[in-house]
């Protein structure tokens, strides 16, 4: 196995064994209930909506954080205390959905509805639902109640798909043993990473679409651990780009997160978006750090017409760029740029009409 392999599935062992003393000495448990409630898509008649239970981490947000601040909230985030077997309601539109949440704290709705019970917009591309727990293990509560944004997109001339780490947020994720990747993951926030230049620019104008009215949905797709949610909206929000769902994977058990489970989670995304929304052409972004050529190449393959370009930001490494090269040659009835630049992008894209 390789080191870095070694290294993380050592981490993982830890938080384990940390989590079950913490479980039995009851640390954490005097914290308020409160609900992750990721951003949820779908359609009039189907809705596809994950969510999770925790306690309370009582993170700082702050774009000024210090040092030791950033430290202290990024442990919190991977110290998350979830909490199992919470019954939770799910209210979208007339529909009522029962779930109990799972060992990791999380919940998920997938549903089509039947032709007389679509769930009909008053907005041309957003629908809420309402998250309420009503009761956890071996705990009296008061209810706990939210809301999750629904992107149900009426009107959109296309869609996009983006990775986000080394596509829009600066990782490094090529470093030697991810090294840098950690730096990046735990002594900053959000106000302290860096997004690319010209990248928020090119995803508001795909965005709006080629009349710069439109409402065209994004879909952020990562590797990034859910737990990272928070940090990364607001890195989102901070950088001006779209608002759109965030598409994390948990960490399975040691020997389940391989490369290849890597790679299954972001294509089983990818399709799985491309199926919900089966007359909408996309577009497709990420980078030539690790995967997401041969996953976007084998979506285009399986949905044929149907992508619009391919956009993978050059990570400035000789052997990765050769390999995307010997990857998309002589590959001609799909649209693949291996771009240096976002303005690159733009360039080709507003040539397409697809932006202003």
């Amino acid at each position: 196995m390789p080191l870095k392999n070694k290294i993380s599935s050592l981490g993982k062992i830890l938080h384990r064994e940390w989590d079950e003393v913490v479980d039995r000495l009851g640390w954490g448990n005097d914290k308020p209930v409160s609900i992750a409630n990721y951003t949820g898509f779908g359609r009039e008649d189907y809705l596809y909506l994950t969510g999770r239970v925790l306690r309370d981490r009582g993170i700082r947000r702050e774009e000024r954080d210090s040092l030791l601040d950033n430290v202290v909230n990024n442990f919190k985030r991977f110290n998350s205390r979830e909490i199992p077997g919470a019954e939770v309601t799910i209210t979208w539109g007339e529909h009522e959905f029962q779930r109990t949440t799972d060992s990791e704290g999380y919940f998920h709705v997938e549903h089509h509805c039947p032709p007389d019970e679509h769930v009909h917009s008053d907005h041309d591309f957003w629908q809420e639902a309402e998250i309420r727990v009503t009761s956890i293990p071996g705990e009296e509560i008061s209810e706990v109640v939210s809301h999750s944004a629904v992107v149900v997109p009426q009107i959109a001339e296309f869609g996009v798909i983006s990775d986000i780490d080394d596509t829009i947020l600066q990782t490094d994720v090529t470093s030697r043993l991810k090294l840098k990747t950690m730096v990046h993951t735990l002594l900053k926030n959000a106000g302290k990473r860096r997004a690319f230049d010209g990248v928020s620019d090119f995803y508001q104008a795909l965005s709006l679409g080629p009349d710069g009215e439109g409402y065209n949905p994004l879909f952020y797709v990562s590797n990034s651990p859910w737990n990272l949610f928070d940090l990364l909206l607001d890195f989102l929000d901070l950088n001006r780009f779209p608002r759109g769902p965030v598409l994390l994977r948990d960490f399975g058990l040691p020997a389940e997160d391989t490369i290849a489970n890597y790679k299954t989670h972001k294509a089983d995304m990818v399709n799985k978006i491309l199926s919900t929304y089966p007359s909408m052409p996309f577009i497709l972004l990420g980078d030539s750090g690790e995967h997401d050529t041969d996953i976007y190449l084998e979506a285009a393959r399986n949905n044929p017409g149907r992508i619009l370009a391919i956009y993978i930001r050059d990570v400035m490494h000789e052997r990765r760029a050769q390999r995307i090269e010997s990857l998309i040659e002589g590959i001609s009835d799909i649209e693949v740029r291996l771009v240096a630049t976002y303005a690159e992008a733009a360039e080709h894209a507003r040539s397409n009409g697809w932006i202003v």
